[in-house]
């Protein structure tokens, strides 16, 4: 096989006989499909509570903002799981940096490292996008589609048309990644966190994502709406805002939907 051509396709089969038995019974279905729009679109549509989705290949990917998130066949991970909130907790807007800390983990215990977390949803390495995740909302908000997306086994030439740095498992590893273990890592990680989310550890999760945050101290160039802001990023309050310190000396909180974030020069 060239270093070009997909890789095996995914199974489900597979994904269910590497989970553990706890993970299995918190699930409802695992639905893998060679070809699809999008996992979350499929999610939204059509699944219910503890279904997972996924795909070899998205037609329809998206990342933050509608952009598109390119996806070659049966060469990366493109994952959703949707789950249901009974009652909706206060602190839903921490769900999406929950499960970056979830799949940072994932990629510790398939013997990655390096990597850390770009508020509020992405995934880096050495200054260049790994994966990104997308929540969608279901009606009452208390079902939730997560989406994940990591780039496994692309090379360059796959991603040609990507209009910003990035990098693969397989690039950083220097040899190919075998992606059932990696959306069972995944799972494994992510499931707990979202059957403990009602009840989360603000200190714990605090210390969780200081360990992983890209941003802290670093300077940051904000675009929020027709305002452009420039200080240092400190780290995110108890609502998941990521907290600016101006260069008046002033702090300025600012939600995932109001701003743009990256590095100063």
């Amino acid at each position: 096989m060239s270093r070009t051509e997909p890789f095996e396709p995914l199974r489900a089969s597979e994904i269910r006989r590497q989970l553990s038995t706890g993970v299995l019974w918190s699930l409802d279905e695992i639905y893998v499909f060679p070809e699809l729009e999008s996992t979350n679109a499929w999610a939204l549509q059509h699944g219910v509570c503890g279904d997972v989705c996924v795909a070899d290949q998205q037609t329809a990917g998206r990342g933050r903002r509608g952009r598109e998130w390119q996806s070659p066949a049966g060469m990366n991970v493109y994952l959703s799981v949707r789950w249901c909130f009974k009652p909706v907790p206060e602190h839903l807007p921490l769900l999406s940096l929950v499960t970056g800390l979830a799949v940072a983990d994932a990629l510790e215990d398939c013997a990655i490292h390096g990597h850390g977390l770009k508020w509020p949803n992405d995934v880096y390495y050495d200054g260049k996008k790994l994966g990104g995740i997308l929540l969608e909302a279901v009606g009452s908000l208390k079902d939730v589609v997560i989406g994940i997306g990591l780039n496994v086994n692309m090379l360059p030439e796959s991603g040609a048309a990507i209009d910003q740095p990035w990098t693969s498992l397989q690039q950083i590893r220097g040899e190919p990644v075998e992606r059932h273990a990696l959306i069972v890592a995944i799972l494994q990680r992510l499931i707990p966190r979202l059957k403990a989310f009602p009840r989360l550890d603000m200190a714990q999760f605090q210390q969780d994502w200081q360990r992983r945050d890209l941003l802290q101290g670093r300077e940051v160039l904000v675009q929020s709406g027709t305002e452009t802001l420039q200080g240092l990023a400190s780290g995110i309050d108890n609502r998941g805002q990521l907290k600016i310190t101006l260069y008046d000396g002033s702090i300025k909180n600012l939600s995932s939907a109001d701003v743009s974030v990256r590095l100063g020069i």
